[in-house]
Parts: structure tokens; sequence; C-alpha cells
């Protein structure tokens, strides 16, 4: 995946020594890591999530799928369709629905996602668990806990974004949503997962070298050169980053000539 973020350095060599040159590098899109996160693809039903290889449907009175309506607020966040839970077990049991994702381990990724409700929520104990980890299910000792959405409103609510950015901790983990709403649903849409890229730091060395820096521990990032961002010709250095306080760092030589610098998640 092309995770990234990039610095444009202009080197000028003049009379009067070594000036840089600097100003923002093109925003390159994320990678989703999460199939079908908007709910598009394959239509609605219940019980119907194409991409989502985790289902868990309650023990009793489960009610959850996908649904298409355009009548708010029955509506989703964004597209045409929109996963609902409107589950009602009498046990402590919930619909459960997760993805595995793979991961680098020490690697940060921003998680976000939209929940709402499409009526009153006043005293029937509704709620939705959101968490990420080893485990299908809610084990504190597996997993992080990302959300607790408890809606207890007369009135339909409407989406609401929340977003968490955590460290990998495993190489494989599973992001799942366990909901039950006994009086109306639970609307979930647009769930995503990115890399979130630390920011790449330039400064110079006394010896006018170019110092690379940036957030540490921020594993599996590598930084790689381009001499023109119109292309895909990025060249992965060989230097090794030292860890520098709270920073990683890496000093190579001033180019004679315009480079782009990025960190990339492979």
């Amino acid at each position: 995946m092309k995770d990234n973020s990039t610095i444009k350095l202009n080197t000028l060599i003049s009379t009067v020594g070594l000036v840089l040159g600097l100003s923002a590098g093109a925003v390159f899109a994320q990678q989703n890591l999460i199939v079908n996160g908007s709910f598009e693809t394959g239509g609605g039903g219940v019980e119907n999530f194409p991409g989502w290889d985790q289902l868990g449907p309650a023990d009793n009175n489960s009610d959850y799928g996908v649904a298409q309506s355009s009548v708010p607020p029955d509506v989703a966040e964004d597209g045409n369709f929109y996963a609902y839970f409107h589950g009602h077990p009498t046990d402590s049991s919930q619909d459960c629905l997760g993805q595995t994702v793979h991961l680098t381990v020490g690697a940060q990724y921003t998680i976000s996602y939209y929940l709402a409700t499409d009526g009153t929520t006043l005293g029937s104990g509704a709620a939705m668990y959101v968490v990420i980890g080893t485990s299908f299910g809610i084990d504190y000792s597996q997993d992080l806990q990302l959300t607790d959405y408890e809606p207890n409103s007369s009135n339909a609510l409407p989406y609401q974004k929340f977003t968490t950015t955590i460290t990998a901790s495993n190489a494989t983990e599973i992001l799942s949503f366990h909901g039950f709403d006994a009086s109306s649903a639970i609307l979930v849409d647009n769930v995503t997962m990115t890399s979130a890229v630390p920011e790449l730091n330039l400064s110079l060395s006394p010896t006018n070298g170019l110092v690379f820096t940036w957030i540490s521990p921020t594993n599996g990032y590598l930084l790689q050169a381009n001499t023109s961002l119109g292309t895909t010709n990025w060249v992965t250095l060989t230097n090794a980053p030292v860890t520098i306080g709270s920073s990683n760092q890496i000093v190579l030589p001033a180019p004679a000539s315009n480079l782009f610098y990025r960190l990339n998640l492979p």
C-alpha cells in the first residue's frame, strides 16, 4: 500500500552558498484497508455484508444487515447504503460484525466511522461497542475499545464521526462492531482505516547536510526519493534511521538537483 507524506526539496547552488527552498509536497491518497466500508457493494439484505469476514449474530432476536433508503433518518452518511443494528437480544449477546486487517506492527493507523440512530433510544439501553484486537469479541485482555456509543434520546440522532489513531500491536487484527437497539436501529457507515503517516520534517546540519526527522516510535516507514512527482519511480533509500530522543533521524548530503522525499509504509 502507498501511504506517504512528501517534502519537496529544491537545491540551488549560488555564489553565496547553498540555498534550500522548501514547499509542501503533493498529497497522496491513502488506501482504505477496510473492504466495502461504505456498504455500497453487494446490495442490501439481512446479514449481507460483502467484504466483511466476521459475522456473529446475537444468540436470540438478531436483526442486522445492510439497507438502502432515501427517507430520513434512514439514510446513508455517504453513498446509498448503510449497515443497521436492530437486534434486541434478551441476554448479554450482541449482533457482531468485523473485518480482519493486516498491519505493520509498530505503525500507526487512523480508524474512523459514522454512527447514528433512526428513532428513539430513550431508556432502551441501546449500545454500540467498537473494538480492535485479536479476538472477534469484546475481550479487553486482547482488544482495545475505540468507542462505547450509548444513545439515549427521544429523537433520532444524526451521524456522528468517531476517529481514533492506534499503534498496531499485532500483524493481524479484527476491527469489529457489536450493537443492539430494542426500540429503533443504530446505523453504521463509511468505515475507514488508513495509515497515519508521520509528518516528515527537514532541517540543515552544521555542514549543510539534510536532516530528515519523524516521530518515534513509528516502525516500518521508509524514506524514499524521486526526481518528479509525476512519476512512480520512487527509490527507497538504504540509510537506516537513528533514534534520537523521540525522533527517527536520517542525515543525507544535499543533492545537486531537485528531489522529492517522502515516507512510505510498504
